[in-house]
Order: structure tokens, then sequence, then C-alpha cells
């Protein structure tokens, strides 16, 4: 019993995309009821939320958390490449095509750009997942009660926005919370030494600011993307000086 409480998250997410697999026609079901539902909120308020899902602003905010829990690093790298390795090759393998694109005209109201890749499984509810997973058992910052409500915006919101089914966003959450949990128990839990954990931080800062040369430069996206920018800037920002003033 202690063993479900401590795991349900994952036992929530398996039945409700055990359910969705097995009834194909309720996982679209589900969309057609959720989407024009969720379309009495702003859509800025979905874009906001869907930011929390970016790989880059979930791995900028883990980063900023190793600061004050240095042994995390390494589950932050192995859980985060995994979890991203099995959306490229899930993704890749399964090419479920999104709502858009099988759907009638008419029946799904983008908010955003349409993605060229697989809908099948989300990468967003990976990203919240783990993020949530790394801040609750890895750092323990706060209670489920704290984390999991952002996770699910999350996900709520890439049915708002129009490009992902509701199976899509429940094995993806799932991934992402496994992919971390294993992390962190398997992946280095008493951390690396010190120069090394320091050369990691060093790439994962250089890579950070990669991503965010490409975030300014891309055009035509909505202002509230900019929170990405600026979250990615702001731990940029922190972390090298961080390392300036250990070097004196």
């Amino acid at each position: 019993m202690a063993g479900l409480r401590r795991f349900w998250p994952a036992v929530l997410l398996v039945v409700l995309s055990v359910a969705l697999a097995a009834w194909p026609q309720a996982n679209r079901q589900l969309f057609l009821f959720l989407h024009p539902l969720l379309h009495h909120l702003p859509a800025p308020l979905w874009r906001f939320f869907s930011v929390f899902g970016d790989w880059p602003t979930a791995l900028a905010l883990m980063l900023a958390m190793c600061w004050r829990e240095p042994r995390r690093l390494p589950a932050l790298i192995a859980g985060g490449a995994a979890a991203i390795a099995l959306a490229v090759l899930l993704k890749a393998g399964f090419a479920v095509p999104r709502p858009p694109q099988v759907l009638p005209q008419g029946m799904v109201d983008l908010l955003d750009r349409l993605p060229g890749n697989g809908s099948f499984p989300s990468g967003h509810a990976m990203a919240s997942a783990a993020l949530a997973t790394f801040a609750w058992r890895g750092i323990g910052w706060g209670r489920a009660a704290a984390w999991l409500p952002l996770a699910g915006l999350v996900m709520l919101s890439r049915i708002a926005i129009g490009v992902h089914w509701p199976l899509d966003l429940t094995v993806g959450a799932l991934l992402g919370w496994g992919a971390m949990r294993l992390a962190l128990r398997f992946a280095w839990p008493d951390g690396w030494p010190r120069d090394i954990a320091r050369t990691a931080e060093l790439i994962l800062l250089v890579l950070l600011a990669g991503a965010l040369a490409w975030l300014l430069g891309h055009r035509g996206v909505f202002a509230e993307y900019w929170l990405r920018a600026a979250i990615a800037g702001g731990v940029l920002v922190v972390g090298f000086w961080r390392f300036a003033r250990r070097g004196h």
C-alpha cells in the first residue's frame, strides 16, 4: 500500500493510457470534448502554460535547481537525455498524425503552428512530468500538489492548442516520470566529483546559450513564448556569474 501511494502518479497514468489505447474512439471523443471546452479560456494563457513543457525551459529550470543540489546533476543529464531520445524515436517510429491532420476541417482551432513531427508521445508532457518529478522527488521542493497541477496544465494546453491527442499526453507524462525517476535512483545518486560536475554544468550552459540564440532568432512567434527566452536568459546570466565568482 505504501508503494502504491509512492507511485500513484504512474498508476493513474497507466490506467488512463491503457483505457485510451484500448478504446481509440474514446481518445478521439475526449479530444473533441476538451478542445472546444478549453477555448473558453484565452489562447495566450494556454500558450503560456505550454512554455513549461518546452525542453529548453524544463532543462533550464532543473539546472537552476541543481545549484542547491549539485549531486542531482547526473540525474538531470541522464533523465533528460533518455526522455528526449525516447520522444524522438517513438515519434518517428509511430508517426501518429496530429488532430488537425485527420479530423474534418473546422473541428480543430489551432492556437499555434502545427509541428512537423509525429503526435505520439507528447514531448511537452514528457518534459513537464520530468520537471515535476525532478523538483518533487529529486530536490524535495514541495509536494505533489505543488507540481502536478503545472504538469496537468501543460498537458491540457496541448489539447487546447490542438496538437495532441489525450493518449499522447498520458503516455508522454508516464515516460517523462519514469525516465526521471530511474535517473534519480540509478544515475550516480551521490553525484560526480566537483571538477566533473563543474565541466558538465558549463557544457549545459553553453548548450542553453545555443538554444537561447535560436529562440532569439526565431521570428514570428507569439509574444508569450518570449517567456522561454527570459527563463533561459536568466539561468544563463546567473549560471555564468556563478562560474566567474568561483573562478576568483
